[in-house]
């Protein structure tokens, strides 16, 4: 899939490129996780505006970015919910905006595990904050009863673009009965294609909340559903959740506009919650398009979040780094060992993990719980507990 390794050092690499000709119209930015809480150390002069510097020229080509903003806002006097063992409850103030608009963030997805940590009012006060911003909050606070929220951008040019959130990696899914983060399935992407298409959208993207901690490698199942999601009609289709970087690959799709990209974990472009020196490396996904709304280019830029927990545009040294391992995660899903290496990776401690999950369940609410822990194990942790042992 990637071809010119010799540009692995450069500040943008260029992923893919159309057999036309055809001029630079305007360019869309995909990134991942924002996750302004923890031991994250802001700027004492002008805060979150100067922090958003380091990682500027990444944008200063960009229209509209679109990221995982996985933090609930003005939670004030709120209570938070019980964790349901390890983990944490975060939260932050309006002014991390402040950042999302340096980088041209103007579409913030909210679909993700911690959406709901201080409940359905957390949600609402949210959602007000960034669009009392005058930005677009997506992902969160309906039912599935009616069509999934999209958000379709007119950019310089007339160019329509469609923005997609939701989460499969969330406890909080949307149902018919009650309100949650939009799900991430097919039926669902399906709908919110249908929707961008009624609104005469040239380009469709869906950034979704996907991935497993403590590995590169994307869960074969996300995989699946990530291919799936794109053959609905997406030509961008990109995971967060992990806080690491995953490998990508094209999907062959007939009709107009068909090229479609599936990136399987972008990592972050800030974050106080660093738990491996592997997530402080993150990828912007840069779409570029011509005149007639058609994607031309596809570009990945590197990140690296530096000690502050901001991330910034790396050395040479470090982008060849970051994009050599992105290229090999990419080779991996291409030749169809990814599957085998990712059920490697997760078998190392994965019983331990959940028996220490539980017990934090235990030690924060008694039998309840761990009880409520136990609801909440599903068919494909299942399968990777299976998985462990037969590794």
């Amino acid at each position: 899939m990637i071809e010119e390794q010799s540009n692995f050092a450069a500040p943008s690499f260029v992923l893919w490129q159309s057999a036309a000709a055809a001029p630079i119209a305007a360019k869309i930015a995909i990134a991942g996780d924002f996750l302004p809480a923890g031991a994250i150390a802001v700027p004492e002069f002008n805060g979150w505006r100067t922090a958003a510097t380091a990682l500027a020229n990444h944008f200063h080509d960009v229209s509209l970015s679109f990221l995982n903003l996985e933090c609930p806002l003005q939670t004030e006097r709120l209570p938070p919910r019980k964790l349901c063992g390890l983990g944490q409850i975060v939260s932050a103030q309006p002014a991390v905006l402040d950042y999302l608009d340096e980088i041209h963030a103007h579409v913030v997805g909210i679909s993700n595990n911690h959406a709901h940590d201080y409940g359905h009012a957390g949600v609402a006060r949210t959602r007000q904050a960034i669009a009392t911003r005058g930005m677009i909050p997506l992902g969160v606070g309906r039912t599935i009863r009616g069509a999934p929220e999209v958000f379709v951008a007119q950019i310089p040019g007339g160019i329509r673009v469609g923005f997609w959130a939701a989460a499969r990696a969330s406890h909080d899914l949307a149902t018919l009965k009650s309100s949650g983060c939009e799900p991430a399935t097919i039926a669902r992407a399906t709908q919110a294609f249908a929707s961008m298409q009624s609104q005469r959208a040239h380009l469709c993207i869906a950034l979704l909340h996907a991935g497993i901690l403590r590995t590169n490698r994307a869960d074969p199942d996300d995989v699946s559903l990530l291919d799936a999601i794109a053959h609905c009609g997406f030509n961008i289709v990109a995971a967060c959740h992990s806080h690491r970087t995953a490998g990508a690959k094209q999907i062959a799709r007939r009709g107009r506009n068909a090229a479609s990209f599936c990136f399987y974990g972008l990592g972050s472009i800030a974050s106080g919650y660093i738990a491996s020196p592997l997530e402080r490396e993150g990828l912007i996904v840069v779409a570029a398009l011509d005149l007639s709304g058609n994607l031309v280019r596809v570009e990945v830029r590197p990140v690296f979040l530096s000690e502050s927990g901001f991330g910034g545009c790396p050395s040479p040294r470090v982008s060849r780094q970051i994009l050599e391992r992105f290229h090999s995660l990419s080779v991996e899903l291409a030749d169809g060992s990814a599957k085998h290496l990712f059920y490697r990776d997760v078998s190392h401690g994965l019983l331990r993990l959940y028996a220490r999950d539980a017990r934090a369940a235990f030690r924060e609410s008694g039998v309840q719980g761990l009880v409520k822990k136990i609801r909440r194990v599903r068919v494909r942790h299942i399968s990777r507990a299976a998985h462990s042992l037969l590794a």
